[in-house]
């Protein structure tokens, strides 16, 4: 008897919880068909209000909760986004006027049109019943708003998987309207698509897209041709693994600055990473070989504060009987260990959508979980006890993208155990199927300072800042006045380099030198002496090495230029001079 509580007092000390279950609160007792759930600040008052969405047939209302700012939330049923009584889906938040307040799209389904909500910045939502996105009867999925043609103003595009399975594109005019868009294989293809992902995978710049589909199909892949249309891409060891997909997520689960891929599948299927090898190669990791899953939405967090992405995946429709969810601990080198001491691991239910957000507001990530059991279960939330780790927080506002900052992808660079780390998180209109979070978290283990923040704003602006505090939530606004400056300089790394051109001065031709250390994504432009753009030499992914580019003048005018090389390890700026 001795031995056996010894036994059971170690395993205890080997696992500390990290999360408890709350069960006290309007967001934990009111039952239902729930779907999406999203994480937003929808009055920018600091803290993160909730809204989860419900999708019986014949329709229920959606839950809005607004945070308190004292671990408590009131449920609001006053406003419009809880007034529909649709059968709701997918849910995505998005700045689409750019007035400062997020606004909503909320995805229908069995031939229910969307529903697009004006965010009036008073704590009220005005419908808009008149514009393109909600004039289509859908079976719609989830949606996701991206800036695909880089104007400042956020687009949308919206998953079906029935009726006649053509996904939707509705093009963001900038004046408070938009244009469906008719014609090229994102509008044209008809499968049963579930999941999407606004994600520049080849590092030009422009976002592309990703669908994950259901039924067997494939999965797509479009690439954006920088000039509005898109290009069916075909990447064998991404695009090539049908199954019951429904969940995707683009994120650096192994710290190497390349974007991996983690796809979820439903009827007893497995789910898999495909770790980003570089140059379109994807291999599937053998880290969740061991469970046959009926999963749905997948989302990453760091929720142990260490430095790396850990990993939830929901779990529902498996018959009449209740089933469990899947967590999924980083072990800091792209690979995972399953958890199944945790009450988020062990509590029984059908969970839809799942999303992470620190709404008490100390710096850990808490946990929702949407659950539609008999269409007619209380949902759960899971506050995150914490621990000594460190964190940084960040919410962006753009200027000259987007207002929402969806597209930026943030770098950040802290010492780790030891060792040297960037981290990445990019900005999205969904984190995985119905799940959504504006606000990005970076785990930082026992690092106090935060050596080089770095954000690649969708306009184009690369933005830096150094020497931060840790434990901080940060509010950035973008700097339209960097053109190829020094301003925003990083200390740059060993062998970040960035030659004097040579000849100089020349005529019409002269060579630019440069060196990086690391793997990632590399600008290299030209500016007159006004700041304004007048060439762009390189814009992509490079590994490190060295390397040389010829910058031909032809059409300049005499005089002096700066020429800037962008890239996670900093920026750098020298003068050359054209003379003809």
């Amino acid at each position: 008897m001795r031995l056996q509580f010894i036994l059971l007092l170690t395993a205890a000390l080997l696992h500390a919880q990290i999360f408890e279950k709350i069960a006290a609160g309007s967001p934990v007792n009111d039952a239902g068909d729930s779907r999406a759930v999203t994480w937003i600040d929808y009055d920018n008052d600091g803290d993160l209000d909730l809204f989860v969405t419900n999708g019986p047939r014949l329709g229920e209302n959606n839950f809005f909760y607004e945070n308190l700012g004292n671990g408590s939330f009131l449920k609001r049923t006053d406003i419009a986004i809880t007034k529909d009584k649709a059968p709701s889906d997918g849910a995505t938040w998005g700045d689409f006027n750019n007035d400062g307040n997020p606004d909503l799209y909320v995805a229908n389904w069995w031939g229910v049109k969307g529903l697009l909500y004006k965010n009036n910045g008073d704590k009220t939502f005005t419908q808009l019943t008149t514009v393109a996105p909600a004039l289509d009867p859908s079976y719609s999925e989830t949606a996701s708003w991206g800036d695909y043609n880089k104007d400042g103003a956020i687009d949308l595009y919206v998953c079906n998987s029935a009726g006649t399975k053509k996904n939707n594109l509705y093009r963001n005019n900038g004046d408070g309207s938009f244009t469906k868009i008719t014609s090229g294989t994102p509008v044209t293809d008809a499968k049963s698509s579930r999941n999407v992902d606004w994600v520049d995978y080849n590092a030009d710049g422009f976002p592309d897209l990703f669908v994950a589909n259901e039924n067997g199909e494939h999965e797509n892949l479009y690439t954006n041709n920088g000039n509005g249309t898109f290009t069916t891409a075909s990447i064998p060891s991404l695009t090539n693994n049908s199954g019951n997909s429904a969940s995707s997520n683009w994120e650096d689960v192994d710290n190497d600055g390349d974007l991996d891929v983690f796809i979820a599948n439903y009827e007893n299927q497995k789910n898999y990473l495909l770790l980003n090898n570089g140059a379109n190669v994807f291999t599937k990791s053998t880290a969740f070989n061991n469970e046959i899953s009926n999963s749905f939405c997948s989302t990453f967090g760091d929720i142990d504060n260490d430095g790396d992405l850990d990993l939830f995946v929901t779990n529902a429709f498996t018959g009449t009987e209740k089933t469990v969810n899947f967590l999924y601990i980083n072990n800091g080198n792209g690979t995972f260990g399953r958890d199944t001491a945790e009450i988020v691991s062990k509590d029984l239910g059908w969970t839809y959508g799942a999303a992470f957000g620190d709404y008490d507001g100390d710096g850990d990530l808490d946990l929702f979980a949407a659950r539609c059991f008999q269409a007619n279960e209380n949902n759960s939330l899971y506050k995150n006890l914490g621990n000594s780790n460190h964190w940084l927080q960040i919410s962006l506002q753009g200027i000259k993208s987007n207002k929402s900052g969806i597209g930026a992808i943030v770098k950040v660079k802290a010492v780790i155990n030891g060792a040297s780390v960037w981290q990445q998180r990019r900005v999205t209109g969904q984190n995985g199927y119905c799940s959504q979070n504006l606000r990005l978290h970076f785990g930082l283990a026992a690092a106090t300072l935060i050596d080089s923040l770095v954000i690649l704003w969708p306009s184009g602006i690369m933005q830096s800042l150094t020497a931060l505090h840790a434990d901080t939530l940060l509010a950035i606004k973008e700097d339209t006045t960097l053109t190829g400056t020094l301003q925003g300089k990083i200390l740059p790394d060993k062998k970040f380099q960035l030659q004097q051109n040579f000849p100089n001065p020349f005529n019409p031709e002269t060579v630019i030198k440069y060196t990086i250390p690391d793997e990632g994504f590399v600008s290299l432009k030209v500016y007159n002496v006004t700041g304004k753009e007048v060439a762009t030499l390189l814009q992509g992914l490079q590994k490190p090495g060295s390397y040389e580019i010829t910058f031909h003048a032809e059409g300049l005018a005499s005089g002096t230029y700066f020429y800037t090389l962008s890239t996670q390890n900093g920026v750098l700026s020298n003068k050359m001079l054209l003379l003809k």
